[in-house]
């Protein structure tokens, strides 16, 4: 097999399945599993492979080298215990909340940061994977919106959440206007035809 051949193969492997996720979002991942829970290593593997659906399996080797980490700097503090077969729960600190606010707005600027690569994105799906890649990822996109929304309903005042409802209506009607328009201009040419 010539060496161009094997890259591409393996670059195609990659993309179908990814066996990790943005650098970084692991370390950002725990400290947000800890703060809103204190949880033990295995419980925050487990927590993973479920909300990804088995798209993401961090394994103990990335994972509880982080873990350390975070303790040594302070982000983080374990409980002692006694017995020797006892899972180390870990509990957030002021410091770990203060690095994970930081996270999450970098999170958000990277999210902007995506969609300006929509261009070269669209550029390199094919029309034999066109049906697959908008009715998929419009489903899930709208499950992502919805975990989103769910997660942080709570927490935004009623105004601001009607806004974004709103605003989101308003984007879900647009796009449904074009494409509606686009097969109305689907069926004109055809129409035009038969009539002749």
């Amino acid at each position: 097999m010539p060496a161009h051949a094997s890259k591409a193969s393996l670059s195609c492997r990659f993309l179908a399945k990814p066996h990790g996720a943005p650098r970084g979002l692991l370390i950002h991942y725990i400290l947000h599993k800890i703060a809103s829970k204190p949880s033990h290593g295995y419980e925050i593997l487990q927590d993973i492979e479920e909300r990804t659906k088995g798209a993401w399996r961090p394994g103990p080797g990335s994972t509880y080298p982080i873990l350390k980490k975070l303790v040594q700097e302070g982000m983080i503090k374990a409980d002692s215990f006694a017995r020797e077969d006892a899972r180390r729960v870990y509990h957030i600190t002021p410091r770990g909340i203060e690095q994970l606010k930081a996270a999450k707005q970098a999170l958000a600027d990277y999210g902007q940061k995506w969609q300006g690569m929509r261009g070269l994105i669209s550029e390199l799906i094919d029309a034999e994977h066109l049906e697959k890649f908008l009715i998929e990822g419009s489903k899930g996109h709208f499950q992502f919106t919805q975990d989103i929304l769910k997660t942080n309903m709570k927490s935004l005042p009623p105004k601001e959440l009607e806004y974004v409802l709103k605003e989101y209506t308003l984007n879900l009607e647009r796009q449904l206007d074009w494409a509606r328009r686009v097969l109305e201009d689907m069926k004109t040419p055809q129409l035009k035809g038969a009539t002749k």
